[in-house]
């Protein structure tokens, strides 16, 4: 019996000492804090709760979703990275900077596109050829939000999923960005290129966290994907001033610059008049020039031959030189005689030239 009486003690002590211990696990001592697992920045930040405590309040698992092994993370010499925008190749090319976004942290959907229409952007306010994604999202209808330390940022909105950036055109050598991850932690870098082959690795030191640090790329082959992940944690990841296309190929066109006689083309894929739009395709006419181009050079022209008294002169000389223009497209069947026809209708009725002449 005293056995038993000295058997029931010792269990009866463990439980109250195991009950103690879960009673005075310790908690955030500002009770907004004390949630139930991570939430989106959107809810935090309408809930008033400081980021930075915030932050400092979570677990810290390591993320280890959709990143190379280790051992993969090799020199690649078909690889060049860079970490300051003085060492990159160019910087003159095709650029998302999201200062056209419609609200500020509000969540929208992944992925975000050139045709994507939400909370966050309309369609159209990304260029073509780049889409941002998080594939893990717990929130995948608000796994996106605009940022604005110093400008508008495109982050995630979750504690889980990377960030990935897909190139779609296929001829994407030179990729350079503004990195960011409010979570204080440095970010793995992740470069892929055609049927998801892995390129090489880096990590950007996350050393200022309000302006971003800068990360480029240059591949000898096309490069078709970026991953970006925090070092170590799960993060909220976000990415600034992304421009991507071929140093020496910078529209894209297939006509390296030396050669080309319009570097950089305006690649719009509608024709526009003097500000009106037309559903006539902007193409490729030769040497690196479109359409636009060669209409946008003939209204440069016009315009810099104003000078306030001239306008019915030159509007006329105007229209006589897009006749020869469209004339020459449809004898390299571009457009048809239908097509040229409504050129000229709204070229008429546009205000070419329009330069604002001061005396």
């Amino acid at each position: 019996m005293k056995h038993l009486k000295m058997s029931m003690y010792l269990l009866l002590t463990a439980a109250i000492f195991t009950s103690c211990e879960k009673e005075t696990t310790p908690l955030s001592e500002e009770p907004a804090m004390n949630v139930q697992g991570p939430k989106s920045i959107v809810e935090i930040v309408k809930s008033g709760i400081d980021l930075e405590t915030y932050f400092n309040s979570l677990p810290k698992p390591e993320n280890t979703v959709a990143r190379p092994a280790y051992s993969q993370i090799l020199e690649n010499p078909n690889l060049q990275f860079f970490f300051t925008p003085e060492d990159a190749p160019c910087d003159n090319l095709p650029t998302v900077d999201f200062e056209n976004a419609n609200y500020t942290y509000s969540g929208f959907p992944t992925p975000l596109d050139e045709n994507s229409d939400n909370y966050g952007f309309s369609a159209g306010a990304i260029l073509p050829g780049i889409s941002f994604e998080i594939p893990g999202s717990p929130y995948p209808s608000n796994a996106f939000f605009v940022w604005t330390p110093s400008s508008d940022v495109l982050m995630s909105n979750s504690y889980e999923g990377d960030l990935v950036i897909n190139f779609t055109a296929g001829n994407v050598t030179n990729v350079s960005m503004d990195v960011f991850n409010l979570n204080y932690v440095n970010m793995n870098i992740s470069v892929y290129g055609a049927s998801n082959v892995f390129l090489g690795s880096t990590w950007v030191n996350n050393s200022d966290y309000y302006n971003g640090n800068y990360f480029g790329v240059k591949s000898m082959v096309a490069i078709t994907k970026i991953v970006i992940s925090s070092d170590y944690y799960y993060g909220y990841e976000g990415v600034d001033n992304v421009s991507f296309g071929n140093c020496d190929d910078i529209d894209g066109d297939g006509v390296l610059n030396a050669n080309d006689a319009h570097p950089n083309s305006d690649m719009r894929e509608k024709m526009n008049i003097g500000g009106s739009n037309t559903n006539i395709d902007n193409k490729m006419v030769k040497n690196g020039s479109t359409m636009m181009d060669q209409l946008n050079d003939l209204i440069a022209e016009t315009n810099a031959q104003y000078n306030g008294e001239n306008y019915d002169y030159l509007h006329k000389r105007f229209m006589t030189k897009l006749a020869q223009l469209t004339y020459n497209w449809r004898m390299a069947r571009l457009i048809t005689a239908t097509q040229r026809s409504q050129i000229s209708s709204i070229a008429w009725g546009a205000t070419i030239p329009y330069y604002n002449y001061e005396t």
